[in-house]
């Protein structure tokens, strides 16, 4: 099934300056998330069962991944192990444009979501 991004409903991030898109499968997830220019989000980890993959497609994001920062631009990727503690803390000043894949699903990820997070802060 092909999916346009354009036609999807658009929601808030998990921080301000970010929106977000997403897909959900019975057993995976996509978001395409838009960070605005120069954002600096509060670095406050958290941490799910589900493993993540972050693919950085336009601009440049830094992350820190139990305890350790790393940054990713166009055509790279960052792992995130499932229960790691990790956290976005920020962009550079183009911008982000990144899709985030979640395996096993993340249905709170689409708009009009009232479950349960599935995310634990520290």
């Amino acid at each position: 099934m092909k999916i346009e991004w354009n036609d999807l409903p658009g929601a808030g991030g998990l921080r301000a300056g970010q929106t977000r898109k997403g897909i959900c499968g019975g057993l995976i997830s996509a978001v395409r998330m838009t960070a605005a220019p120069d954002v600096q989000f509060d670095g406050k980890t958290h941490w799910h069962e589900q493993e993540q993959i972050v693919v950085v497609t336009e601009g440049n994001m830094r992350f820190v991944i139990d305890g350790r920062e790393c940054s990713a631009g166009p055509g790279e990727m960052v792992f995130f192990p499932a229960r790691s503690r990790h956290a976005a803390v920020g962009t550079g000043p183009e911008g982000a444009v990144y899709y985030e894949i979640f395996a096993p699903a993340r249905p709170d990820l689409l708009p009009g979501w009232t479950g349960p997070s599935p995310l634990h802060f520290d």
